[in-house]
């Protein structure tokens, strides 16, 4: 289990959890199947919000990421997520190009098993340069916002 380190006393890993649920379950290929090919962003998102499948887990039997039940999200929210658009990203041949002055990028696995999907916590792993109390604060708004519409 991955501890959260808490910026205002609230957990926003279920909001992110239930996002990327309902991305998984809306994606139009099926991810299961190993056909699942990184940087599809087919599934539902709230407005604003830009979900990636990045790609599946390292089977510890072949050594490459080819364990169909382990499967990773990017999840990125950006400043203005509450009130606009998502802004598309640069993209190289390989990647997109993260904005960390701009948004953050919360990193999740699904695992198809236990089906369970852990959110790592973005205080860890210096995705973004934005406030902290800031990007908790606007995922919480994100929710409530789509929970009134």
């Amino acid at each position: 289990m991955v501890k959260i380190y808490l910026n205002d006393d609230r957990d926003y890993s279920e909001v992110v959890e239930e996002w990327v649920r309902e991305f998984i379950w809306t994606m139009d290929e099926d991810i299961h199947d190993g056909g699942g090919r990184p940087g599809d962003e087919s599934g539902d998102a709230p407005k604003g919000v830009k979900i990636i499948f990045d790609g599946y887990g390292c089977n510890e039997e072949t050594d490459i990421e080819d364990d169909v039940n382990q499967l990773s999200f990017a999840v990125f929210v950006h400043k203005t997520s509450l009130t606009e658009d998502f802004p598309e990203h640069e993209q190289t041949p390989w990647a997109l190009i993260h904005r960390p002055k701009e948004e953050v990028c919360i990193w999740a696995w699904y695992d198809v098993n236990e089906d369970q999907v852990t959110i790592v916590p973005f205080e860890d792993n210096n995705s973004t340069e934005l406030n902290h109390d800031f990007v908790t604060k606007l995922i919480f708004e994100i929710r409530d916002r789509d929970n009134h519409d």
